[in-house]
């Protein structure tokens, strides 16, 4: 039971060994205990390292058009910094192309700010493009990544559920980020697969290409099957 800063102190520092479990007692009425709450959790260690000097990656969550502003997209910053005026290539198309965009203006918490860094949600304003050239799981990304799209991609897949076997041509939905798209298998290390079964599959996206990177997770699900991919 925490009740003073120092159990606060002892409680922050041991976290992380997740044999300490500390119980806060606290109040939304009245506001008893908030402080000790609020230090604990600023004394925490972010659990994800800085990328503030890698290149700009966004993902794209959902699509806005905004009377007097024009299309909005928000999401999460992936990684490095992203700021007013930067010119990003904004993909994949249908036809696995990027195209150059501008930040207009940038809101984060109903706020204006002037950039966000990596691990930050926030909205963005784009200039002179269309809400309907934009979809859920595209992707805003600094040049100097020279992205690409793909049609097809290798992962190694662990199912976790499946009520008979899955062979090739099978087709499931991919979760990936806010990707969210069927996928077919064309190849598989095995001849056939089932449930707690481990193996080296290619899949192929049926409606249009995506951005993927290499060690990305993903699920692969349809009905009751369950798996859990790896991008190789």
């Amino acid at each position: 039971m925490v009740k003073t800063k120092d159990d606060v102190i002892v409680s922050a520092t041991n976290f992380v060994s997740q044999r300490l479990c500390p119980i806060f007692q606290v109040s939304n009425v009245t506001g008893d205990n908030l402080e000790l709450l609020t230090m604990f959790l600023n004394l925490l260690k972010t659990r994800m390292p800085s990328t503030d000097d890698k290149p700009a990656e966004f993902q794209i969550d959902d699509t806005y058009s905004v009377p007097g502003v024009g299309t909005v997209v928000s999401g999460t910053t992936l990684a490095g910094v992203i700021r007013l005026n930067d010119t990003l290539l904004l993909g994949p198309d249908p036809l696995g192309r990027f195209t150059p965009i501008t930040v207009k203006s940038i809101h984060r918490k109903r706020m204006s700010v002037a950039e966000v860094r990596g691990g930050q949600t926030a909205s963005f304003a784009l200039k002179k493009i269309k809400r309907s050239q934009i979809r859920k799981g595209m992707v805003m990304v600094s040049p100097a990544l020279n992205p690409q799209a793909c049609w097809q991609f290798e992962g190694e897949i662990l199912v976790l559920h499946h009520p008979t076997t899955i062979s090739s041509r099978y087709q499931a939905m991919v979760h990936c980020g806010s990707i969210r798209q069927t996928a077919s298998i064309l190849t598989m290390s095995r001849e056939c697969l089932r449930t707690g079964d481990k193996a080296l599959v290619r899949f192929r996206f049926i409606k249009h290409p995506e951005y993927l990177k290499r060690g990305q997770r993903m699920v692969f699900r349809e009905g009751r099957t369950k798996a859990v991919v790896t991008n190789m």
